[in-house]
């Protein structure tokens, strides 16, 4: 089979297209053709070894897969050949990827999808919704000045709509572009406002009411994550998450004192330890659910063949996307 394999870190030219065995799954496991890959943000960290965890090389990156049940290992049950699935790699401990035309994965994160949820949009929510969702289950909006950075992107989308979804007073985007605003405000977004913009603090401040934001999801980082915190109303929270916050950035003394005066919590969060069997399948029962009602609404960013999935990983770092950004093997 055909795979998309690093043997290096670095930029997006590390990947490879090799001719590797079709994997065989083990007793307990579910062999996957796969119909599309989702790409990440994360993985472009995990590609510069820049994430958390250190991949052992070669490598085939990937964190979530949808396509058609090939074969089952020994002891799999509930699970038939033809079936389509969604298979959460990211959780299923067993680090194979899903940048291929196979995967194998762990039946416990083998999830069925519903015939009337095409293969791209059950993708685009896997990783990205299920993010969405328990950011706002855990640290929840409701009454709140939500502020959302990166909100053109996947998992920024899906917040701007769970926020809204969880009754957030006001939801405020912020993007890198004002060619973004209008994606944003269809999203959802009562107001947008561009990071880049020289004195965006201001127009940020304007947009709620003189107050600041109460609650800001972050995945930005760096100077946006400094004035974010400088911004939030007095007991306001500051939730970051994703692998740009990853990068070595700390907390400033005088920050920490800030905090302590105006009684602000900045907390972080992983969906990775969101995630046990049980509540990966009742959060995409309730997303599959959502979207089949029509109260979320994936964009499908764009779609690579297997062999550009070097100018995919660009395409994330540029920040130019709005939406999933899928492989097509």
């Amino acid at each position: 089979m055909k795979a998309a394999q690093i043997d290096r870190f670095g930029g997006p030219e590390v990947f490879s297209i090799v001719e590797i065995p079709r994997p065989e799954p083990a007793p307990g496991q579910v062999l996957v053709k796969t119909a599309a890959c989702g790409v990440n943000f994360a993985e472009t960290s995990l590609r510069q070894n820049n994430f958390l965890v250190t991949p052992s090389l070669p490598t085939i990156l990937g964190s979530e897969v949808v396509g058609t049940v090939e074969k089952l290992g020994e002891g799999v049950d509930g699970i038939r050949v033809g079936d389509r699935v969604v298979a959460a790699l990211f959780v299923d401990g067993t680090r194979n990827g899903g940048y291929a035309e196979y995967t194998v994965a762990k039946q416990d994160f083998v999830l069925p999808i519903p015939d009337d949820i095409s293969f791209e949009d059950a993708c685009a929510v896997t990783v990205q919704g299920l993010t969405g969702h328990y950011i706002t289950t855990v640290h929840p909006p409701r009454d709140r000045r939500v502020l959302v950075t990166a909100a053109a992107g996947g998992v920024g989308g899906m917040l701007v709509q769970f926020a809204r979804l969880h009754g957030a007073h006001t939801i405020i985007g912020a993007v890198g572009s004002e060619a973004r605003f209008g994606a944003v405000k269809e999203l959802g977004a009562s107001d947008v406002v561009n990071y880049n913009e020289p004195g965006w603090e201001d127009a940020l401040r304007a947009a709620t009411g003189g107050l600041g934001p109460d609650l800001v999801y972050d995945s930005v980082g760096g100077e946006v994550f400094d004035t974010n915190l400088a911004m939030l109303s007095e007991h306001g929270k500051l939730v970051f998450y994703g692998s740009n916050n990853l990068k070595g950035d700390s907390i400033s003394s005088d920050q920490m004192r800030m905090m302590n005066l105006r009684n602000l919590t900045v907390a972080s969060f992983g969906i990775q330890g969101q995630l046990s069997r049980e509540r990966l399948r009742s959060g995409l029962t309730e997303i599959f659910s959502l979207l089949r009602e029509g109260s979320i609404r994936p964009r499908i960013a764009g779609r690579y063949p297997l062999e550009e999935v070097g100018e995919a990983h660009r395409a994330l770092e540029a920040r130019g996307t709005l939406g999933k950004v899928l492989l097509i093997p």
